[in-house]
């Protein structure tokens, strides 16, 4: 075991508090391995003192009996004992565990979109679940039988070295062996591990990702090619996995070498021994008793050792993720967003996701406090990244976003999105009931705005006819239902959420017109009296909006209402044509 590692002592620091238990298993498991130790003094004194003793049979049978009641009572004595050896171990290494998940989940959290969407989501779950079971045994099977053993083995080889130091001389000969082949294998055993844990995520990244796309897998009929691709990245795991195999199985064939070898040397040595009356039969014997004790904590510290290093190939990758800083973060400063009118101010704002690529250049735009205003512009134009940039998914390259007068990267980011609700074109639902996807929406709300807020999205038209209402459980990601009764749940949820700041993202684009009207209404509701964001295709539904910018390439390039901008020969009317054609663009008009 590496005990200069950082990630070793990283994770102890996670233990810390853990302390007590820690020294109760380790002084617990020296006391239970001692007490096997009374078994080879037993195998001893029986040859000395009973077998070859010259006594009356009668004793020899009073003695026998004495030392098998002796081994008896202390065996049932230990039972307790290892129990809490093995209880307080794993008490200590589940807590650490679950405080390091705990840890990296609220981290995750932390990070900015930016991360996630440059990471597989199957390999962020690896990293939470898999990477850190394999950490599990850290503890138990590391640090504290690590101690158990070091303690034992030393108090075992001084006992030897006091009952006969030629023979403890001769037993000590193979240990250096260990020390010098786990200390070359272990580094490689590390690495090994880390590159199994690392296919082990591009494999899950592979899983989750075509698991969640399995409709556009059958509806384009790529099953064969998908089947390759996946034995193609799990071919890849499984030559990891011999790899470490190979390490792991010689370290073992190693090991088992030198606990076998040992004491035949002592064996051979202690007959001669004997032979020239040096050495008692019964203290060779004792001393082949005792070597099992000699050899066994070193052969279980060599298999801790490799044992560690793959649980902390694990744990290097929890902590590397653990130590990505999120791109948005609240300022030390930060206080907490004071929303009196609900104004958003756009002050020369430029973005972009990569160096040199801009997706938004100079926006400068005043939202007034209650006003709907329409963001419309072809696919690409950076519309959904100017709204993203108000709840603070990404912070601005330069410039700056201010609500009244706010600059949002100086308030918190929790009281700012508070006063923002969103309605998504892929309205993300969750595996629970109705009632729990809806109360999502806002902490401590009651059943009665629960209700309320169904009724105002239309959900209760629909909930009726599910087979609990409220308690229908709706599948991950709602899949139970259609489209159109996902989107009104997303909106019954903005409801409840109450939000000064209203944010609508292309919310009916994928209804069809029925859904698109009960949808509708139920924004229009929604809308009444709040500062809207709103971004969709169907130019027919931002009718409604008090303005409407127009964004080409990152750049504001038109600006008004609808009537005014229809009338105008530019780039807000040749959107309306390409959807509606000219004949029916007076139509459009209010």
């Amino acid at each position: 075991m590496k005990l200069g590692s950082p990630t070793f002592w990283r994770f102890l620091r996670y233990a810390r508090p853990y302390w007590p238990y820690i020294l109760g298993s380790v002084l617990t498991g020296v006391v239970k391995f001692t007490l096997a130790l009374l078994i080879p003094y037993a195998l001893g004194y029986v040859v000395d003192n009973i077998i070859l003793a010259e006594i009356p049979d009668e004793e020899k049978m009073t003695r026998l009996f004495q030392v098998v009641g002796i081994l008896f009572a202390v065996f049932i004595g230990r039972i307790p004992i290892s129990y809490y050896r093995s209880y307080w171990a794993e008490l200590a290494g589940n807590r650490t565990i679950f405080d390091i998940r705990n840890d990296l989940y609220a981290h995750v959290q932390k990070l900015s979109l930016s991360y996630h969407a440059k990471q597989r989501t199957g390999a962020t779950t690896s990293r939470l679940t898999n990477d850190i079971n394999i950490a599990q045994g850290i503890l138990d099977r590391g640090v504290m039988s690590v101690g158990v053993d070091l303690i034992f083995l030393v108090s075992v080889v001084t006992g030897l070295f006091f009952w006969n130091w030629q023979l403890a001389s001769v037993s000590l000969f193979t240990l250096p062996m260990y020390a010098i082949v786990f200390g070359v294998l272990n580094p490689k055993l590390r690495v090994a591990s880390r590159n199994v844990q690392s296919q082990m995520s591009n494999l899950s990244g592979e899983i989750n990702e075509k698991l969640m796309g399995q409709p556009v897998v059958m509806a384009f009929v790529r099953e064969r090619t998908e089947r390759l691709r996946f034995f193609r990245e799990h071919r890849a795991y499984f030559t990891e996995i011999m790899k470490r195999v190979r390490i792991h199985v010689s370290m073992f064939q190693f090991g088992e070498f030198f606990t076998m070898i040992g004491p035949v040397v002592v064996i051979c040595f202690g007959t001669y021994l004997v032979i020239h009356g040096s050495l008692k039969p019964g203290a060779l014997v004792t001393f082949s008793g005792f070597l099992s004790h000699l050899y066994l904590p070193t052969r279980r510290l060599a298999d801790a050792s490799a044992a560690v290093q793959m649980q902390l190939a694990g744990m290097d990758r929890v902590f590397e993720l653990l130590d990505v800083e999120p791109e948005i973060a609240d300022l030390p400063n930060a206080t907490p967003l004071l929303l009196t009118e609900g104004r958003i101010s756009f002050d020369d704002v430029h973005f972009s996701y990569l160096d040199g690529q801009p997706v938004l250049q100079g926006i400068t735009l005043t939202v007034t406090p209650g006003e709907a205003l329409a963001i419309v512009g072809r696919s690409g134009g950076g519309k959904s990244t100017l709204i993203k940039l108000v709840p603070r998914f990404y912070d601005v390259d330069s410039g700056a976003i201010r609500i009244d007068g706010q600059d949002i990267r100086e308030v918190t980011q929790h009281s700012l999105r508070e006063k923002i609700g969103m309605v998504m074109q892929d309205a993300i639902l969750f595996d629970g009931t109705v009632r729990e996807n809806i109360l999502y929406g806002r902490r401590g709300a009651t059943e009665a705005d629960m209700l309320e807020a169904s009724r105002m999205a239309h959900v209760d038209e629909f909930v009726s006819e599910l087979p609990e209402a409220y308690d229908t459980t709706i599948g991950e990601r709602g899949v139970t239902l259609s489209g159109g009764q996902k989107q009104r749940l997303s909106i019954a949820r903005a409801f409840l959420r109450d939000p000064e700041i209203l944010i609508l993202d292309e919310a009916t684009s994928s209804l069809d017109s029925h859904a698109e009207n009960i949808i509708q209404d139920a924004l229009e509701h929604l809308m009444k009296g709040r500062t809207t964001l709103v971004i969709a295709h169907r130019l027919a539904t931002i009718i409604d909006c008090d303005r409407v910018v127009v964004i080409e390439d990152g750049r504001i390039v038109q600006e008004g209402t609808h009537d005014g901008l229809l009338n105008e020969d530019g780039p807000y009317r040749a959107l309306c044509e390409e959807q509606f054609g000219a004949v029916q663009l007076e139509d459009l008009a209010r």
